[in-house]
């Protein structure tokens, strides 16, 4: 018989191949002891038993070697994660720690629970600015994982503690790409962490990860330059999955019977502003999908598109204001609508929408659309839920609906940056299980490398509203395709579907096989492949600007800031130095404009803020690690000096802020602006001036920075920000404090301290420094919501697994049993003393009957 020889030669065929496949039969590396990697693989084969074609031809071309360093552009889902694993362990066995930066909190969250998981006898820490009281040694774990922005900020504190470092892998490195208008400055800080990163540990490998890399080979030529060694330069476009990609259409004799309608009600109207509410409510259509059955959408070729009907029902499109009236997408309830049918199908759906309002709006209509499976919570969820509602304050504050017998009956999700890290997990947590919610609404925070097991992404809108230009502007290229790259992961489902609901009505006349134009703007960014983004160095255009003069503003204020400052015994200038190992700069040297670099170089190292006095040259070193000007520290300085610090965290706190009032357009410099503009709405961002925006902001801080401090829960720091006790609803402006401008606060807080580091080490270096217990420790009390350093001590002995508002309950009972806080008590001293604090009130916990005089301790 034919069919069993033909089956025997492919399985003959297949074990050869597989064999020669299978992560289990990887030789160990250089340097590296077979036993102990072969253990480390026989973790990893569980999750992932083969190596794909380019994990092969990358470990061939000799990346996991020690010094081999590489830039690699894989596409979305064909495995980045696998060759960095592979490379981490090399590091780990060797001896060598890791960092490993991710662009968001959520990213870095995800990848240290993963890296645990690989490598769980390793010690893996999420987020390095964990540390309670700032000092002079710092022992890092094996693996770090962190923001750059984070990494920055340990490596101008404390760059002696990234010696031993052997390994820096950069996730999702685009995020180092010069964004036009970008506030943020994510891509200078990440550029800049690289830059201090290579100089504190020249001999670490370097490994960049981005699957939207155009211009890989540039990259690796730069770390080459960095390193002194050889760099690969990986942009294989093969990956092990496909996607179909689509867009939403109407049918063009669909849409001219509503404009007919439109038109008639302007005539019946001339004078009204808005269409009226009948003509809305009859302006439906059915949505159809324009598929490209190509990988890319490279063909104007009608036969590589397929048009089928999303649902069998129309849905509601809207309409523009004003006078001039036209058809608009409505596309957070046509994406909604269009989930749903996904879902129903039995598809894991992921939709990207334009804010945290549309999110918890899109979850609230989806149950309307079909009627959800209940979902339970399991116990880990469930604990997450109670911390949440204990934080919060309530449940009714939540962004999840859990029914009280812990069950979840929406059918969907929200993910987005107002959540707090435990709802975060419990959200990813349902979507992740097989039984769990089949829809997850977010925003396009999630598109930044999260793994989620999306089998379906829909993209509401290809168009975000730019306030300076007052209109809606297209999403960049590599934008779009980042967020459609969720859908398909290998290893989950090796297809994806991604649909785009356009920001404009788009009509298709199937008989004419004409289409609206506005889809060939979206062509022109689906035909290209996920690796469409041509990195540049946010360093260039600040540099532009220091040498045209601009100096006191924006990025290149920030960069000058940034530069060290310059050596006392007159060697190489490390400005210059740093400057000169810049991204732009090679490039610019690559193509011989030597003109450009000596006039950037010279401009920006001439426009750099004096350098201290020798005797004071210490407060330039703190300068630069910061980005905060010498004349703003000297000031700061003289207040610690002045000793209105000193007292309780309440005290200090207050005299801070004092401080920042005297010269409001301090706290600019201090925290970020987009930070303070979430804590507001347009009223804010439309004052004439940052000086009168700071004013407005400072009074904000003043009122619900204590009540943050005081350990209460989230909903009464809403009620004091908003003047009102009834309808806090989710309680954003409390949530938007405490992500985004608290940690801001903290580093704020944390100044004071690191100035006496800073001083001490300068001038007394062989002396153990004495700072005062509550300076010590103020930016963690600002971070964590404490306003003592007991207080502080009994929320980080209990863990992450009690609530900050529980903690400080712990605390009250615990408080009758403290002694007062010695001044200059070290911080463990103060750990013991509330250790023990803590064991009486257990004891009389179980002893309600002993009445007895107690000692405090």
């Amino acid at each position: 018989f034919s069919g069993p020889l033909h089956l025997a030669n492919l399985l003959i065929s297949a074990e050869r191949d597989m064999g020669a496949a299978a992560l289990a039969h990887l030789p160990a590396p250089t340097g590296i002891d077979a036993s102990s990697w072969g253990g480390i693989l026989r973790r990893m084969v569980r999750s992932r038993p083969f190596l794909w074609r380019n994990h092969r031809a990358a470990i061939e071309e000799g990346l996991l070697e020690p010094g081999q360093s590489a830039a690699i552009s894989f596409p979305t889902g064909a495995g980045k994660s696998t060759l960095a694993e592979l490379k981490i362990a090399t590091a780990l066995l060797r001896g060598q720690q890791v960092v490993f930066l991710a662009p968001t909190h959520a990213l870095v969250a995800q990848t240290a629970k993963a890296l645990q998981k690989t490598f769980n006898d390793a010690s893996v820490i999420g987020d390095v600015d964990e540390e309670v009281v700032l000092s002079l040694e710092l022992e890092l774990p094996e693996i770090v994982v962190t923001t750059p922005e984070r990494c920055l900020m340990l490596l101008a504190v404390q760059p002696g503690a990234f010696v031993g470092l052997g390994l820096v892998v950069f996730d999702e490195c685009h995020l180092i790409h010069a964004r036009p208008d970008d506030r943020s400055r994510r891509g200078l800080d990440s550029m800049l962490c690289l830059l201090n990163l290579t100089q504190a540990a020249p001999e670490a490998d370097l490994l960049l990860l981005s699957a939207m890399m155009k211009n890989t080979a540039e990259l690796a030529g730069w770390l080459k330059t960095l390193t002194g060694r050889d760099c690969l330069s990986l942009d294989l476009a093969w990956k092990p999955t496909r996607q179909a990609r689509g867009c939403v259409v109407y049918d063009t004799t669909q849409l001219s019977q509503l404009n007919d309608q439109l038109r008639a009600a302007r005539i019946a109207k001339p004078t009204q502003k808005s269409v009226p509410v009948g003509v809305k409510r009859g302006l439906s259509a059915v949505p159809f999908g324009f598929l490209g059955l190509r990988q890319t959408w490279n063909s104007t070729n009608r036969q590589d598109y397929a048009l089928r009907a999303l649902l069998d029902t129309p849905t509601l499109l809207s309409t523009s204001k004003g006078t001039n009236w036209y058809l608009t997408p409505n596309g957070n309830e046509v994406s909604t609508a269009i989930a749903s049918g996904s879902v129903g199908a039995g598809m894991k759906t992921l939709v990207f929408v334009q804010s945290t309002i549309a999110c918890a709006k899109c979850v609230r209509e989806f149950a309307k659309h079909l009627t959800p499976q209940a979902v339970t919570l399991t116990d880990e969820e469930a604990a997450w839920r109670a911390l949440v509602v204990e934080e919060m304050g309530g449940a009714e504050h939540c962004y999840l609906v859990v029914d009280d017998d812990g069950k979840v009956r929406t059918g969907a999700a929200s993910h987005h940056a107002l959540l707090l890290a435990n709802e975060r997990e419990l959200h990813e947590s349902l979507f992740k299980r097989k039984d769990g919610i089949h829809a997850l609404f977010a925003t396009s925070t999630l598109a930044q490398g999260m793994n989620l097991p999306s089998e379906v992404v829909i993209i509401c809108g290809d168009s975000r509203f730019d306030p300076k230009a007052d209109k809606l502007k297209q999403l960049e290229a590599h934008e779009l395709l980042n967020a459609a790259g969720r859908a398909g992961r290998a290893g989950e489902g090796s297809q994806g579907f991604v649909l785009l609901v356009p920001s404009h009505v788009i009509g298709f006349d199937q008989a004419k096989s004409l289409i609206g134009k506005d889809w060939m703007d979206l062509r022109a960014i689906f035909e290209q492949s996920d690796q469409c983004l041509v990195i540049e160095d946010p360093m260039a255009a600040a540099l532009d600007d220091i040498h045209n003069g601009i100096t006191l503003t924006g990025p290149a204020a920030y960069l000058l800031g940034r530069l060290p400052v310059a050596r006392v015994d007159g060697g190489l200038d490390p400005a210059e130095a740093m400057l000169k190992r810049s991204f732009c700069v090679y490039l610019k040297d690559k193509n011989g404009d030597s003109a450009w670099i000596h006039s950037r170089v010279a401009s920006a190292v001439a426009a750099r803020p004096p350098a201290a006095a020798a005797e004071v040259h210490w407060l330039g070193l703190v300068a630069a690690s910061t980005g905060l000007s010498i004349e703003l520290l000297q000031s700061l300085l003289a207040l610690v000096d002045s000793g209105v610090l000193a007292g309780s965290a309440s005290q200090a706190t207050t005299a801070l802020l004092a401080w920042v009032r005297q010269v409001p357009f301090r706290l600019m410099e201090l925290v970020r602006p987009e930070s303070l503009e979430g804590l507001f709405g347009d009223a804010y961002k439309k004052l004439a001036s940052d000086h009168e925006r700071a004013i407005e902001a400072l009074d904000l801080i003043d009122k619900i920075l204590p009540i943050w401090m005081s350990g209460v829960p989230l909903c009464d720091i809403e009620a004091v920000a908003e003047g009102k006790t009834a309808k806090l609803d989710y309680c954003v402006t409390a949530r938007h404090f405490v992500t985004r401008v608290a940690p801001d606060l903290a580093f704020v807080a944390g100044l004071p301290a690191r100035l006496l580091l800073a001083r001490f080490a300068a001038t007394a270096p062989d002396d153990e420094p004495e700072i005062p217990a509550v300076l010590a420790t103020l930016g963690s009390m600002v971070r964590e919501g404490c306003d003592s350093p007991e207080a502080l001590a009994v929320r980080l002995d209990v863990g992450r697994t009690v609530s900050r508002v529980a903690a400080r309950l712990k605390f009250e009972k615990a408080r009758p049993y403290l002694a007062p806080l010695p001044p200059n008590e070290p911080f463990e001293a103060t750990l013991e003393r509330v250790r023990n604090a803590m064991a009486i009130t257990a004891f009389l916990d179980l002893d309600a009957a002993s009445s007895g005089p107690t000692e405090i301790v």
